[in-house]
């Protein structure tokens, strides 16, 4: 029954897709949400999906973007998103058992910078390791130090010396606060004998997907998720997200999508929830 349902609200998301498509070529200039006019007169529109409906496609190049107006209707929080489009093609791969989907980001303003800065600096990191030595030590023999817990108990002095090679934290190094960024180097990807898994360019722009090929555009259990990121109080969070499948033929289809704390309603328009 779920595939179903899938199913007919794929076909209607189509439908409307190809409607919004032919009503926008009888008109000039912009087409509003959804459909930006490519510059040249009488030439023909591009649609992207803006969370339109759950689903969308499929589609050779798929271009995913967090609408103007639901930007607006965030207010305050909108300013906080950090990226607000992502282009995907299918990307060619040596291997018949996997299939790959590369994703242009596009940040928005200084995005790159915040998603990319390190979730830790090198203090708060060294910070982290002494407060979990020292409240490991209050545990066991109710002191904060080393020497204060040896002195508590000279015979301890093997159990103090366990705990803190247990808790000894490995070099630093500093990880990207998106978690998105935080996966294998591109140039290690092998197209010939690719494994599953995300990998980055070195500008951070292009996150490439190498996941199983689909048998159908809705086959759900070939999928994976790009999630748009958005700041808040200085904490990166998931603002929307779209889930996406790749078939052999180079077909992207978003087979779910959504937008945390907004929906649109009957007539269109942009509400919280």
């Amino acid at each position: 029954m779920k595939a179903f349902n899938q199913r007919t609200i794929l076909a209607a998301a189509t439908l409307a897709a190809t409607t919004t498509l032919l009503l926008a070529g009888c008109s000039a200039g912009p087409t509003g949400d959804g459909v930006e006019d490519n510059g040249s007169t009488g030439g023909p529109v591009t649609e992207a999906f803006e969370f339109q409906s759950p689903v969308y496609g499929p589609e050779t190049t798929l271009t995913m973007r967090i609408p103007a107006a639901l930007v607006d209707a965030a207010g305050s929080e909108g300013d906080g998103l950090l990226v607000t489009e992502v282009t995907a093609n299918a990307r060619e791969l040596d291997s018949p058992k996997s299939c790959a989907v590369d994703l242009v980001i596009d940040y928005r303003e200084d995005g790159l910078d915040a998603l990319s800065a390190p979730s830790m600096t090198k203090a708060e990191y060294t910070a982290q390791g002494e407060n979990e030595l020292k409240a490991a030590l209050m545990q066991e023999f109710g002191v904060e130090t080393v020497e204060e817990a040896v002195a508590s108990d000279p015979g301890a002095a093997a159990e103090v010396e366990e705990i803190v090679a247990n808790l000894t934290q490995a070099p630093y190094e500093p990880i990207p606060a998106w978690p998105a960024l935080d996966v294998t180097a591109a140039d290690e990807l092998d197209a010939s004998d690719p494994e599953p898994g995300r990998y980055i360019s070195d500008d951070f722009r292009t996150l490439t997907f190498v996941q199983s090929c689909a048998s159908d555009p809705l086959d759900d259990g070939s999928s994976d998720e790009f999630d748009f990121p958005i700041e808040i109080d200085g904490t990166i969070d998931t603002f929307a997200s779209v889930e996406i499948t790749v078939m052999k033929n180079g077909t992207l289809t978003i087979i779910e999508s959504e937008v945390d704390d907004y929906e649109r309603d009957s007539n269109g328009d942009w509400i919280g929830r």
